[in-house]
């Protein structure tokens, strides 16, 4: 059962307008001689319509419908007056308020310039440090002038401090220390350089607090103890004392903060080939070598190495391993000289999120010295969490906190005598709360006790609106002031906007509401629908009442253009009147009797048009089948005549149609020959032709060309097209002569060569182009340009510098006793008969000497084929063991080729090749396309793919690198250079196969050397490969070694390199990277 046909379901039927009420309408005034009544006007303007309510749209058969030019009551449009609210104030651009600082208790952030957040942590630790900030904010003005980093700090700390601001923009710092804010840097060598710079600026303070700030605060001193193990002394270095900054602690391996500190502190045998010589014994000894922690400075920075680098492919990779870490920390026990009292308590986790060495993000959780209460330190955005370090409910298993104090074993102190006071880590049973991390990139304790052999406490100071420096107390009210202008400025912008906004709606709904007439009615008033749309629709009105669009050219109102307008009471036109002005004003007496007459007469005409074309229409299909009855007759165009008898009835010839006789007009104003193009015709009746020439159009009627049945066709046309026939059947007789004379040659299929004939050489690529020339029928016969001729072509074949052949012939086919030679169209020399040579010299224009001989030759062995004399080109053999002949029979192993004259130019063609390979390899981003395999082998569709992919020169390619994946195949972005390592990157991110179990191949050859370029492996542009997943390492996370390849794979690291942070200033290399086998 076939389903019902519903694709015109919806479809509106066509009117038949000659019998719709506005046709009765205009047939009446015709009939009266332009009498019209009032009953005839509400007819034709449809006032008779009675006014809508809540229709889905506004509809142009009603002028009394007013719908849909508001939305439903609470509906909402995309743009305008009707939009959303919050899209309305959108609009306005961004609210200054939103950034509004809710108090000065809380912290403001900094803004990320595009990489910055490395640069932002740290400072808001800096910041956070009341003694720090305090030291800051103490320096002389005069300092600050010659220093502008200095300069930028302060106001930078002055404005997290006081400002109105909920985060604040470091844009000013950033550009004094000349930092690139696109590039991601280690947070740790930021500080290590920072706090390097702000040491050397400092020292010019004269400030006491100020001057030795960084010192003070961060600065402790460690010793590198040497001891012999046979004597038992120290060598003379042991005594020297380092400064530090921080410790740097590994973490690979170890668990917690502890461990760490014990593999810090730990002895380093000394032994074997690494004995040290002793001063006092006078030889090489075994020896001990440890670390000493003299003294501690109030803030603690522990660096936490959690980048290793992998010598193999010389990037960093990310350790991402639980590591836990204390509240409260007893560095006491760690000192040289004990202490009983030396706490430290967790004053800042720096974390870097991400499994990228050189990419992730970093976040700060600081807490605040004054009340206690932790914070998150994100750019921007700074957001309360309690007083625990990860939150009162941490939400990510990387970051864990105990809320329940719990037992875990700690370092005790144990002293040895043996080892002149080292301290080592014994365990205890001291309970502590712990917490863990798997993104904890640097922690900061700061010291909570007074102890004289190791630190002071610092007292912490609050720091007001008061103690700033005048000149920073200034410039934060003068900003603040702005701020708050701008707040209220857009306060005030927004309130008398939603005001405007709803006052607009109400008029609209207002006027809306009075607009429909009553159809008794007759005070009444026209206005353009266009112009009541916009009004009602946008936020800005228009300036005035436009009316212009629904006048005639009487200045009145047309009948015609009643779906263009509505009908307004009296008492909206006012309001609007009153408001906009403009016009015309077009009332209900406004109404065109001249149109309107006007529209009598046209559709009593069209009712005889159609009267008179039923009519006539049994004599158009009899014409157009070739039967025109006795008498005169005219010729039209046959096609003109087909289109017009599928017109509707109640079309009219309208002013844009051509003329009947358009078409078979010449450019002379003559008939055109019929065997012209376009100029199919047919003989019409006379009465047919009266009535088509009638009913023109009076601007198309200078157009019409009447031609007789008798008319001649135009002298020069018909001579000019006898002409090109003539040619054209010249060119047909020569091409098909010469394709009777090459037989063989033009049907493309191979022949079978003979040894002992001579035979000729020409291009592939030649004869392919006169194989299509002569096969050309049709349009493409005259079309198609002649092959050049024999002569430049076998010319062009010949080097200069040895007049040997620069191409070779195409390879020989041994199968079934016979021997033929490989087809092509582009490349290559192929063979043909002698006969056709001598012919082929004569049809197109060269020297039968001049030619390419070749004959069919046999080799006596594989070397005498390849260091023989004559060229030798290989063959494929697909029956090797058979004989060619039967005068063969002595042939054996021996193979044909073809021996030329002259010879092949080895040297010439070598160095075309090589130079098309140079170029061929050294591509850039094209494309390749890798499918992926499941299963040992790939489809034979797969590899036949493989081997026929082609490169296409001349496709457009995108600059930018893109991927697209479609099911199990890929298309990648490469070139030329590309390692194999950074194509198998590539697939695992697109098919998720790690590195280590994909076997590639191209075609049945698996790729492989990780460091070899495609070029290297003959991949091109184009080629088609195939990859498998040997399943044999489980599936790891591709973002550690992704994120390193793409941006620093085999590449310098540049650091801060070029920045203020780098520039006369002397530090140590920061050794936060450790070494993995």
């Amino acid at each position: 059962m076939h389903r019902p046909n519903t694709r015109h379901k919806n479809k509106r039927p066509r009117s038949d307008e000659s019998n719709s009420p506005s046709a009765a309408v205009f047939k009446k005034i015709h009939s009266s001689d332009g009498d019209i009544s009032k009953n005839d006007i509400h007819q034709l303007y449809m006032v008779w319509k009675l006014p809508c309510h809540g229709c889905h749209g506004n509809t142009k058969d009603s002028p009394n419908c007013f719908c849909g030019l508001i939305p439903a009551a609470n509906g909402v449009r995309k743009t305008g007056l009707w939009q959303k609210m919050q899209e309305i104030i959108r609009a306005l651009g961004s609210n200054p308020s939103r950034d509004l600082r809710d108090s000065t208790d809380t912290p403001a952030g900094l803004t990320n310039l595009g990489a910055t957040c490395y640069a932002n942590s740290i400072l808001q630790c800096l910041y956070m440090n009341i003694s720090f900030r305090t030291g800051i904010f103490s320096l002389e003005l005069e300092v600050l002038k010659k220093h502008p980093v200095l300069d930028q700090l302060s106001r930078l700390f002055a404005q997290l401090h006081s400002s109105k601001m909920a985060f604040i923009d470091s844009a000013p710092f950033i550009k004094a220390l000349e930092l690139d804010n696109g590039v991601q840097q280690d947070s740790h060598e930021f500080l290590t350089l920072f706090l390097s710079l702000l040491e050397q600026s400092l020292s010019h303070s004269k400030v006491p607090g100020a001057r030795t700030i960084v010192q003070h605060l961060f600065c402790g001193r460690v010793s590198h103890v040497t001891r012999c193990s046979s004597c038992g002394k120290d060598s003379a270095a042991s005594s020297k004392m380092e400064d530090f900054y921080e410790l740097e602690l590994n973490i690979k391996g170890l668990n917690n903060l502890e461990e760490s500190l014990n593999d810090y502190f730990s002895k380093e045998a000394l032994d074997g080939e690494n004995q040290y010589f002793c001063e006092s014994c006078q030889k090489r000894v075994d020896a001990t070598r440890c670390i000493k922690l003299r003294s501690l400075p109030p803030v603690v920075n522990f660096q936490l190495k959690r980048y290793v680098f992998l010598p193999k492919t010389t990037t960093k990779k990310k350790i991402s391993s639980t590591f836990s870490f204390p509240r409260l920390l007893d560095l006491g026990k760690r000192l040289s000289n004990p202490s009983s009292s030396c706490t430290y308590d967790l004053a800042a986790i720096l974390i870097h999120k991400g499994t990228g060495a050189n990419s992730g993000h970093y976040v700060a959780h600081i807490k605040d010295e004054s009340n206690g209460q932790w914070w998150e330190f994100d750019d921007e955005t700074v957001s309360k969490l309690g007083l625990h370090p990860f939150g009162e409910k941490p939400g990510k298993a990387s970051n864990k906190v105990d809320h329940k104090v719990q037992g875990i074993s700690t370092a005790g102190s144990l002293t040895d005598n043996n080892n002149n006071g080292h301290q080592e880590a014994a365990p205890t049973s001291t309970k502590v709360e712990m917490f863990s991390s798997t993104d904890a990139y640097m922690l900061m304790y700061k010291c909570t006790t007074k102890d004289d052999n190791a630190t002071e406490n610092n007292k912490i100071v609050e720091i007001n609106n008061d103690s700033l420096p005048q000149h920073l107390l200034d410039e934060i009210n003068e900003l603040n002031a702005s701020y708050l202008k701008s707040c209220e400025e857009y306060q005030s912008k927004k309130d008398s906007h939603l005001t405007y906004v709803n006052e607009r709606r109400q008029e609209v709904k207002s006027v809306l509401t009075e607009a429909p007439a009553d159809p008794e009615d007759d005070s009444y008033f026209w206005i353009s629908t266009d112009w009541l749309r916009q009004w009602a629709d946008n936020i800005t009105p228009p300036s005035s009442i436009d009316n212009g669009p629904i006048q005639c050219e009487h200045g009145k109102v047309p009948a015609s253009k009643v779906t263009s307008m509505k009908r307004l009471s009296s008492v909206a036109w006012e309001k609007l009147y009153s408001k906009y002005g403009g016009g015309p004003t077009l009332s209900s007496d406004d109404f065109c009797m001249e149109c309107l007459k006007d529209g009598a007469k046209n559709a009593v005409s069209a009712d005889v048009y159609r009267e008179r074309k039923a009519s006539l229409k049994n004599l158009a299909e009899a014409a157009l089948s070739g039967n025109c009855p006795d008498g005169p007759s005219y010729f039209i165009s046959k096609t003109w005549l087909t289109h017009w008898l599928r017109r509707k009835n109640s079309d009219i010839p309208s002013d844009a149609d051509n003329g009947p006789t358009s078409a078979l007009r010449c450019c002379h104003g003559d008939l055109l020959p019929e065997h012209a193009p376009g100029a199919k015709r047919v003989s019409i009746p006379e009465n047919l032709w009266l009535f088509l020439y009638e009913t023109m159009n009076e601007k198309k009627a200078d157009d019409i060309v009447t031609f007789p049945s008798d008319c001649q066709p135009c002298e020069i046309c018909s001579q000019e097209l006898s002409d090109v026939a003539s040619v054209e059947g010249n060119l047909r007789a020569v091409k098909v002569k010469q394709r009777q004379k090459h037989e063989k040659l033009a049907s493309g299929k191979s022949f079978t060569l003979h040894p002992g004939q001579k035979y000729f050489l020409v291009p592939s690529s030649w004869l392919s182009e006169w194989r299509a020339y002569i096969t050309a029928t049709g349009k493409n016969i005259s079309s198609l340009p002649e092959p050049h001729t024999l002569e430049v072509v076998v010319s062009s074949l010949i080097c200069e510098k040895h007049s040997r052949l620069l191409q070779r012939p195409l390879d020989l086919v041994c199968k079934r006793g016979s021997i033929t030679q490989k087809m092509s169209t582009t490349v290559g020399l192929t063979v043909i008969p002698e006969y056709d040579w001598k012919l082929f010299s004569e049809e197109w224009s060269a020297r039968p000497e001049k030619g390419i001989s070749a004959e069919i030759a046999f080799s006596k062995s594989s070397q005498e084929k390849l260091h023989g004399p004559s060229e030798a080109t290989p063959i494929v053999d697909g029956d090797r063991g058979k004989s060619l002949d039967d005068t063969n029979d002595d042939l054996g192993a021996r193979e044909p080729y073809i021996r030329t004259d002259p010879e092949v130019c080895e040297e010439c063609i070598g160095e075309r090749e090589s130079c098309a390979l140079v170029e061929k390899l050294n591509y850039q981003n094209e494309d390749i396309h890798v499918y992926f395999v499941r299963g040992k082998e790939a489809p034979k569709s797969i590899k036949e793919a493989c081997s026929k992919a082609v490169v296409v020169a001349d496709r457009r390619t995108s600059k930018r690198s893109r991927r697209a994946s479609s099911g199990n195949s890929i298309s990648l972005k490469v070139s030329g250079s590309t390692s194999i390592y950074q194509l198998k990157l590539m697939i695992w991110e697109s098919l998720g196969i790690v590195k280590e179990n994909q076997k590639l191949h191209k075609g049945s050859v698996e790729i492989e050397d990780d460091l070899a370029t495609l070029a290297d492996k003959g991949v091109f542009p184009g080629d088609i490969l195939w990859v498998r997943d040997s399943e044999i390492y489980e599936n790891r996370d591709i973002a550690d070694e992704i994120s390193e390849q793409k941006a620093d794979m085999l590449q310098v690291e540049e650091g801060f390199r070029g920045t203020l942070l780098t520039s006369g200033v002397s530090v140590q290399p920061c050794q936060d990277i450790t070494f993995s086998e």
